[in-house]
């Protein structure tokens, strides 16, 4: 269940953004679109029940057979910390390299959670190209 605060932070991201509104799905997240095609990247936020909000951004299909260069670069991928929470590279369970975190919804704001979203759409692009070529 999303807690009202996330609703309220959901709010402020909205207005930051210039949007009327975020309306969560019953999950409690919502769904970004950052960018313009081809470079566009999806960014997912969930309020959570803990007072933390999950941010996940699917990057690109994991490679069949990475070379060694592509497998080193995406581990060393998961050093990547913003100021505001570290982030990390995972798969799903269809194959797809996800960039992920959870940060503390206190104390954050509309306009901190829009820099936070730009930069892990930003990375996300990042790491689509680098492993796709």
């Amino acid at each position: 269940m999303i807690t009202p605060s996330a609703l309220a932070l959901y709010a402020d991201l909205a207005q930051a953004l210039g949007l009327p509104a975020l309306e969560p799905d019953a999950a409690g997240g919502v769904q970004l679109t950052v960018g313009s095609e081809p470079a566009a990247s999806t960014v997912y936020l969930w309020g959570q029940s803990d007072g933390f909000l999950l941010i996940a951004a699917p990057a690109a299909p994991l490679p069949r057979q990475p070379d060694y260069a592509v497998v080193q670069w995406l581990l060393h991928r998961n050093f990547y910390d913003s100021k505001l929470a570290p982030f990390r590279i995972a798969t799903d369970a269809g194959g797809t390299i996800v960039l992920w975190g959870r940060v503390p919804v206190e104390g954050l704001t509309g306009a901190a959670l829009a820099g936070l979203v730009d930069a892990v759409a930003g990375e996300a692009r990042r790491i689509r190209e680098e492993v796709q070529g």
